[in-house]
């Protein structure tokens, strides 16, 4: 029996194994000895346990180091699992958790407002937050005069094109006829349940003033859009207030709205 061997000139089209046809960058890999080749990525891994360490490439600026596609849950976490379903990334330590992708801004000098009794930005900018998707945040605000004595007094709210289904933030807030650094024996707590102005502190007219807020909570975004921390006086005192280095706020998403959240053993 005689034996030739193919080339690429023997073949008229591209070589197929089982009916499919190879595509640009694969190769054939067998699974041992005996095996049918198949058709996999050039130096790809097709699944399995990794015997070595694994190091992943460079990132640049149109490629990431590692990408999660999104994706089902599992029905049941499994330990060491990392997930992700197209809002929020999971890991299972032991029972499945929210990895929170946290946005993050914080003033590295004082932010200087404006003399108005209209509704302003407390940093300057604001987040934009995907659609049908349940936020918490943290938000910790000192602000602070030195000039003008007409009387006001102060609210707060949240600003933007961003549409709420619900909100709920509540914590503290005081404040005080002097400079920062101070401190008061006088706070309030409060708990807020929607995004419009919502008046904390008292009215004062005296020239230096300082003012300070923290709150945290969970927001249920409807429509995707912008999302603005904001402050408004009731009128303009004569000096505008600075909102303080080292006042920030932080947001990140815990799941889909729409429901419930549940992410971990609830029963």
């Amino acid at each position: 029996m005689t034996r030739e061997l193919l080339t690429g000139a023997d073949f008229k089209g591209p070589l197929q194994l089982n009916g499919a046809a190879g595509t640009s960058g694969q190769v054939l890999t067998s699974a041992g000895s005996g095996a049918i080749p198949t058709w996999s990525p050039a130096g790809g891994f097709a699944g399995g346990t990794l015997t070595s360490n694994l190091t992943l490439a460079a990132g640049t600026t149109s490629l990431s180091p590692l990408t999660f596609q999104s994706g089902t849950l599992l029905t049941s976490a499994t330990a060491g699992a990392a997930e992700f379903d197209g809002k929020v990334l999971y890991s299972t330590p032991a029972s499945r958790g929210v990895s929170p992708s946290m946005m993050f801004y914080r003033l590295e000098s004082n932010y200087v407002g404006s003399n108005v009794n209209t509704a302003q930005s407390v940093f300057g900018v604001g987040i934009t937050l995907a659609a049908s998707t349940v936020y918490a945040f943290e938000y910790k605000c000192a602000i602070t005069k030195s000039a003008g004595g007409t009387s006001h007094g102060l609210g707060v709210s949240f600003g933007g094109t961003a549409t709420v289904n619900n909100i709920l933030y509540m914590g503290t807030n005081g404040d005080r006829t002097l400079a920062l650094p101070t401190s008061t024996t006088t706070q309030s707590s409060i708990a807020i349940t929607n995004t419009s102005n919502f008046s904390v502190g008292s009215t004062a007219s005296t020239t230096t003033r300082s003012q300070w807020w923290f709150f945290s909570g969970t927001v249920s975004i409807a429509t995707g859009g912008t999302f603005i921390p904001q402050y408004t006086l009731t009128a303009a005192p004569g000096g505008a207030y600075s909102t303080v280095a080292g006042s920030y706020f932080a947001i990140w998403p815990i799941g889909a709205d729409g429901a419930n959240t549940s992410v971990g053993p609830w029963a």
